[in-house]
């Protein structure tokens, strides 16, 4: 077994590095800091599994190792995974010796290069030119047995099930992740975005939501550890297109809510990662400086043509509240849009149950709780149909009910605390096989008593 967790750090803290050296130069502490922990990770990591080197592999778009995909990296990976196809490559292996500085030196490259180089022998003659003597490039990546069954699927928090099988939904966040990384570091640079990129990959999440919100809605959960900010806008995306799918919003409001979602957060690329990533409290003239994130996002949505007005009041006003309160401060006459007082449920909802590095999830009960006890912050209309859309535990979350068995909620029920769910797991703790897996509905009459008796993080560690 690996130490999946620690494994997960790595690969996204090399994935994030990218977009980071983009944004900053070679000898600058960020760069310097990010190629130190990367080093302190990798060498933890290969004490541990008493290994002298570490291979991340590259298939059909996705990060691999040992056969097995990497949920959470291969949705942080796009720039990852772009590097290795441009050197022609299958993975990256990374040795003992590696030292802070190739790290930093594999950044840059990956931040300059541009263009595909001529093969794979060029690639390496590259990176031995760049003095990368503990780190190479691998040859294609081949698996005789294939790489996973075709009948898995992921779980909650982006583990994965012995090797399972990946479907499309994770090449569908990690187009959103990719949509929002270069939206905020365009911005941190003043360039232009690409906001038509950003509503045609709203597309693919509407259909995707569409078509198996469930199965989407568990990559919500998997560990963003540096990249939250990032993370946060995808699943805010992905919440609010689902909620306004089940409100009934036409197609072309459903695309520019997930556009909006997307980008509603592109202020912050202007706050200093002190302060945007500080662990503790922010002091008050700290606040001051986040609080401006909002005005800035809309500011800067607001120099492209091809933003909406809902991109920008999505930007302006997802922290305002309901009763008038909240910022930025706003005139007497301004009327509060019901489009973003949904995105506003959705990014606090996302909030209070994200990972964080600094605090545990919440459930979503216990969110709700701090959300309803806040009278005035959220439209009742709206918070209620929030609620009833996802239920006390929405749909990709493991549960067990109290007769033991565990599955996998399905949808919510009219009744929000008996849902729909696929049951995995027998009595006894057995695996099903897939032809004795079944959907049990606590609504129907016919599940008498039967109850959720509370979340599990996943059905593959109740075996273990």
């Amino acid at each position: 077994m690996t130490a999946q967790p620690e494994l997960d750090k790595i690969v996204i803290l090399l994935s994030s590095g990218i977009a980071q050296r983009k944004l900053y130069f070679a000898g600058h502490p960020k760069v310097k800091s990010l190629g130190e922990e990367f080093i302190a990770l990798l060498h933890a990591f290969l004490d541990s599994a008493a290994r002298d080197e570490l291979f991340i592999g590259v298939i059909d778009g996705k990060l691999v190792y040992e056969g097995r995909f990497l949920v959470g990296p291969s949705i942080a990976g796009g720039q990852l995974i772009r590097f290795a196809g441009l050197l022609h490559g299958g993975g990256f292996v990374f040795a003992r010796g590696t030292t802070a500085e190739e790290i930093t030196e594999l950044l840059g490259l990956a931040a300059d290069l541009q263009d595909p180089v001529g093969g794979l022998a060029e690639a390496r003659a590259l990176m031995a030119a760049r003095g990368l003597q503990h780190v190479r490039v691998a040859a294609e990546y081949l698996d005789p047995a294939g790489v996973g069954a075709d009948n898995e699927k992921v779980t909650w928090q982006g583990k994965d099930q012995g090797g399972g099988h990946l479907d499309s939904p994770v090449l569908i966040y990690q187009a959103l992740y990719d949509v929002v990384t270069n939206a905020h570091t365009n911005a941190a640079l003043d360039r232009m975005l690409d906001i038509d990129n950003a509503r045609s990959v709203s597309e693919y999440l509407l259909h995707s939501t569409r078509e198996s919100f469930t199965d989407i809605i568990q990559l919500m959960h998997y560990p963003d550890y540096d990249s939250y900010t990032v993370g946060h806008s995808v699943r805010v995306a992905t919440l609010a297109v689902h909620l306004g799918n089940k409100l009934g919003l036409p197609e072309e409001g459903l695309l520019e809510l997930g556009t909006a979602g997307l980008l509603h957060d592109v202020g912050k690329s202007k706050i200093p990662d002190e302060i945007l990533f500080k662990p503790g409290r922010l002091d008050k003239e700290e606040f001051a400086i986040m609080q401006s994130h909002a005005r800035l996002g809309a500011e800067i949505l607001m120099e492209h043509k091809t933003a909406t007005p809902m991109d920008v009041a999505a930007a302006w006003g997802h922290h305002r509240r309901h009763d008038g309160g909240g910022y930025p401060a706003a005139p007497a006459w301004a009327v509060r849009d019901s489009v973003t007082a949904l995105l506003q449920v959705c990014d606090v909802f996302e909030a209070l149950t994200a990972i964080r590095p600094y605090k545990a999830p919440m459930t979503p009960r216990e969110a709700y709780g701090i959300m309803l006890k806040d009278q005035g912050a959220f439209d009742p209309g709206m918070l209620r149909a929030f609620i009833s859309t996802l239920g006390l535990y929405p749909p990709g979350n493991q549960v067990r009910l109290d007769d033991g068995r565990q599955g996998t909620v399905l949808a919510a029920g009219a009744d929000i605390e008996r849902p729909r769910v696929k049951v995995l797991v027998d009595a006894q703790g057995r695996r099903l096989d897939a032809a004795d897996q079944h959907e049990v509905d606590l609504g129907a009459a016919d599940a008498g008593d039967l109850q959720v008796a509370g979340l599990v993080q996943d059905c593959e560690a109740a075996l273990a």
